[in-house]
């Protein structure tokens, strides 16, 4: 090798030394000074939930309103099929657990009659799946009688120190609802006896007792909102070019005093071509209305907008502690719709008739009043009280839905967002052919 050969060979190796520190030098002074932290739970979430020092014997009382026609009340019976996916995970790994439902017949004094019974059973505490003023004299019962109660589909107007509510909270709502309104200027208001809340702004009011028939109302909601043309003046040529209103509605709130009512309005505006956006504030994540929008043919599209915490089915595909937590429950849905030994709440129907509805609210509910007779290794309820009224959970104690904080009576840690209707089947859930198909999912925009 010649000496300039030789010289060029170590220059161009000091400069590939000098460029390896600089890099490195500068990796190292760009790198985060704190390493992003593991999730702390599993990489799975057992099916099997096992539960330490529950005592024998123990049972829970399940408060519901019996029917499936409609019935005020009842429209979470469907949901609350979850609560038998709970119990049947508990006795995958030996634990005893019972649950007793109880009718509230639709009625206050009905409901302070099932807990009496409930209490009488020796029940460590109940959940009520009812709603309505029927849910609140539970609830108001379980009190006096030193029960553990917990409310997944009603908020308790005034609850104890033993009384929890694992929905969202009316402001947290009415908080939704305008997010999901937000930059739309004029708002027309739907209604077939149903809650508008106070802070809508309505433009106009429309309410079925005003009209003939649903059909007269959405025909004049679709006029409102443009989508369909003024009448003909009287007197107008037959040729006379239809004229539209100005200044229409860009959202309806559309409200009703059921799940089965809302679905009939919903079905009626769509048949008649309302395109705008229709909010439905009161209702809609029931699988009442979920089942009679499909026997009416009503299309379960993004245009549907309702108040929910982000989650649901769709949590299963997150790389996360909730999606671990949701996939869990939705294999034990499926392992015991399975089973056909194991029945719905009231045994009168195998589980997997209900396994569509089945829902995280009421699963969790039962989860936590177990881990809480589990911590306290008793069945006494003051005791099973005393110790959830200490504890939160999360996924990695066997929870589906979002994170609970029970040192509050308003124990759901997240707040609702607009979510809306797809009918995509994510074939999470056991194949029914007879389940609707709709599910909620959060806007992209939604954190």
């Amino acid at each position: 090798m010649s000496p300039r050969t030789r010289l060029m060979t170590l220059l161009i190796a000091g400069v590939a030394v000098v460029a390896a520190a600089v890099i490195a030098l500068t990796v190292t002074l760009n790198r985060p000074k704190e390493v992003p932290q593991t999730d702390p739970v599993a990489a799975t979430v057992p099916v099997a939930l096992d539960a330490d020092g529950l005592a024998k014997d123990f049972s829970l009382g399940i408060v519901l309103t019996y029917g499936s026609s409609g019935e005020p009340g009842s429209e979470y019976n469907g949901a609350a099929q979850g609560a038998v996916v709970a119990a049947h995970r508990f006795s995958q790994s030996g634990a005893e657990v019972t649950l007793s439902p109880m009718n509230d017949r639709g009625t206050e004094e009905g409901a302070r009659e099932a807990v009496r019974a409930l209490a009488e059973d020796g029940v460590s505490g109940i959940v009520v799946t009812s709603t309505g003023p029927q849910a609140l004299a539970a609830a108001k019962a379980a009190e006096e009688l030193g029960l553990p109660a917990i409310l997944p589909y009603a908020e308790a107007s005034d609850p104890a120190d033993s009384t929890w509510t694992t929905k969202a909270s009316g402001v947290e709502l009415e908080e939704a609802l305008a997010a999901a309104l937000d930059g739309k200027s004029r708002i027309l208001v739907v209604n077939d006896g149903g809650p508008v809340p106070s802070t809508v702004q309505a433009a106009q009011a429309l309410n079925l007792q005003d009209f003939e028939d649903v059909t007269a109302l959405a025909q004049e909601a679709a006029i409102q909102t443009g989508n369909q043309p003024l009448p003909p003046v009287e007197g107008a040529p037959a040729d006379a070019e239809s004229v539209r209103i100005t200044n229409p509605a860009d959202a309806v709130v559309v409200s009703a005093a059921t799940p089965q009512r809302l679905a009939r309005l919903v079905q009626a505006l769509q048949a008649r071509d309302v395109s705008v956006p229709l909010v439905l504030p009161n209702g809609a994540d029931a699988p009442a209305f979920a089942a009679e929008l499909a026997t009416l043919d009503g299309a379960a599209t993004g245009q549907l907008i309702t108040l929910a915490p982000a989650g649901g089915d769709g949590s299963a595909l997150q790389q996360d502690a909730q999606g671990r937590g949701m996939s869990a429950f939705l294999s034990a849905v499926r392992l015991a719709s399975g089973d056909t030994k194991i029945r719905n709440l009231t045994g009168d129907a195998p589980l997997a008739e209900s396994a569509w509805a089945a829902d995280t609210s009421s699963h969790d509910a039962v989860v936590a009043l177990i881990r809480a007779a589990a911590q306290a290794e008793s069945n006494e309820p003051a005791e099973v009280a005393d110790a959830l009224r200490t504890m939160s959970f999360g996924p990695g104690e066997g929870l589906a839905g979002p994170a609970l904080d029970f040192t509050s009576p308003l124990a759901l840690t997240v707040t609702p967002v607009p979510v809306h209707a797809s009918a995509q089947d994510l074939g999470l859930r056991p194949a029914d052919a007879n389940a609707p198909r709709l599910v909620w999912v959060p806007s992209p925009a939604a954190p």
